[in-house]
C-alpha cells in the first residue's frame, strides 16, 4: 500500500483572511516553497480568497521565490499578511523595503517604498568614485584590454 503524503501546511480561519502556518519549521526550502505556492493558488483561484497570512513565528529562513510569490499575489490584489516573523525575517532588505505594522508584531505587504531616485542622479548607496556621467558623444572611450592586441 503507498504511503499517503503528509501534508505540512495547516490553514485556519481568521476573521477575514485564511492563515497558512507550516508548522515548526526554522527553514523554508524549494519544497516547502511549492507546497506554498499550490496552497495559494488554489486559496486564491478556486477559494476566492482576498487576504492570506502566513504564520511566521519559527521561520529563520525563506527561499528567494517566497517573496516573489507574495507580490505576485499583492499584484492580483490580494492582501498579504506576515504574523510574528522573527528578527532573522524582519532583517531581510525585501522585508524592510516591502513591509510595515501597525501593531509591531503582525506586517503587511504594500507596494514599496515611497522614494523615488532620479533616472539622472546616481544611487544613493554608491560611493563617489561611481558618479561619472556617460555620455554618448564623448571622444574618449575607455579602453578594454584585448587578447588579440598586435
Amino acid at each position: 500500500m503507498p504511503r499517503k503524503k503528509r501534508q505540512r501546511i495547516s490553514l485556519h480561519e481568521d476573521g477575514n483572511t485564511i492563515v497558512l502556518d507550516m508548522g515548526p519549521i526554522e527553514i523554508w526550502d524549494g519544497a516547502d516553497l511549492a507546497l506554498l505556492r499550490e496552497t495559494v493558488n488554489r486559496q486564491v483561484e478556486m477559494e476566492k480568497r482576498e487576504s492570506i497570512s502566513f504564520a511566521m513565528h519559527p521561520v529563520k529562513y525563506v527561499p528567494s521565490g517566497f517573496f516573489g510569490m507574495l507580490l505576485d499575489c499583492f499584484d492580483r490584489g490580494i492582501e498579504i499578511h506576515l504574523l510574528s516573523p522573527n528578527e532573522h525575517v524582519q532583517k531581510m532588505l525585501w522585508f524592510q523595503r516591502f513591509f510595515a505594522t501597525k501593531d509591531g508584531e503582525n506586517f503587511f505587504l504594500h507596494s514599496g517604498p515611497s522614494e523615488e531616485i532620479p533616472h539622472d542622479q546616481p544611487l544613493p548607496w554608491a560611493s563617489e568614485d561611481d558618479h561619472h556621467t556617460w555620455d554618448a558623444n564623448e571622444s574618449k572611450r575607455p579602453r578594454v584590454p584585448s587578447l588579440y592586441r598586435t
